[in-house]
């Protein structure tokens, strides 16, 4: 197993999640405080996007804007950003979730949303019943693609567009379906699983290895569940990676300090890290 060391790029995000690689910039949210960023190769912030509310998941329309589609968690709205204004794109709240989280969008514009339903008296974050997968097509029509998987988060979609995977933070693993040209899911299999983790943001590389963060640390799996490469986060929790970088291969990792608000106590402590890898990224939801 390969053995990566990590390189702090950036700081001052509360929350930070959801890293893209997009037009030949990083970007990504910082969750708690509703913005949205482009980052600098240099580690510098441009402030895009701010939403009224936590933010979470986001994908651009094309290879040739800025616009994109926004996940506004307790909203459980996906809003759209023509690059100047929001509007709303579609209300998902008829779903029964509690909540909505990461996302990603296909080629032919059908958004996949994570959704979060907590059980009764629930105390804490991980304290969640199966929820929906759901499905946003590209006029804004909202539908359940799997009603039952325990918090579905990070989502990635094969170069060729036939496969969708998705990290069950409450089951341990990675969830592969196939996906069909009009937008339906099937054959729901384990793609690989990784014992007492929590999977949260995951990419995808070229050679179909999917890094996933599971907190205290992320890891490169294969199918199967192979593990070929390693990251210790040390005093950090990892909540999501990326690929980009000119040539694909900088893993860009978001990290809060903590998942507990309580310790968070909302200061700008969460950070991004990189490190350099073998295989360059592939797929979605970045736009390579």
């Amino acid at each position: 197993m390969i053995e990566h060391r990590l390189e702090l790029l950036s700081e001052g995000f509360v929350f930070p999640e959801t890293p893209r690689w997009h037009r030949g910039s990083f970007y990504c949210c910082s969750i708690d405080e509703g913005l949205i960023y482009r980052i600098g190769a240099d580690g510098s912030k441009e402030l895009l996007v701010k939403i009224d509310g936590m933010v979470s998941g986001f994908c651009f329309l094309s290879r040739d804007s800025e616009e994109m589609v926004i996940s506004s968690i307790m909203q459980k709205k996906l809003l759209k950003w023509d690059g100047a204004q929001l509007s709303e794109f579609a209300d998902v709240s008829s779903t029964g979730c509690s909540a909505i989280n990461d996302m990603v969008r296909t080629e032919n514009g059908d958004c996949y949303v994570g959704s979060l339903s907590f059980a009764e008296g629930a105390k804490s974050l991980f304290d969640q019943v199966p929820s929906p997968i759901v499905r946003v097509d590209a006029k804004g029509n909202v539908s359940v693609a799997d009603d039952k998987v325990l918090f579905p988060n990070g989502f990635v979609v094969t170069p060729d567009g036939a496969t969708l995977i998705v990290a069950s933070t409450g089951w341990s693993n990675l969830l592969a379906y196939d996906l069909a040209s009009d937008g339906t899911l099937s054959h729901r299999r384990v793609f690989a699983t990784i014992p007492d983790s929590a999977p949260d943001g995951i990419c995808l590389d070229a050679e179909g290895g999917v890094w996933v963060t599971t907190h205290e640390h992320v890891y490169r799996v294969l199918e199967g569940g192979e593990i070929t490469d390693h990251v210790d986060m040390g005093s950090y929790k990892a909540s999501a990676c990326m690929l980009g970088g000119e040539d694909l291969r900088t893993l860009l990792i978001t990290a809060p300090v903590s998942h507990d608000r309580t310790v968070i106590d909302g200061k700008q402590s969460g950070r991004l890290y990189t490190i350099r890898v073998d295989v360059p990224g592939a797929g979605l939801p970045s736009l390579y």
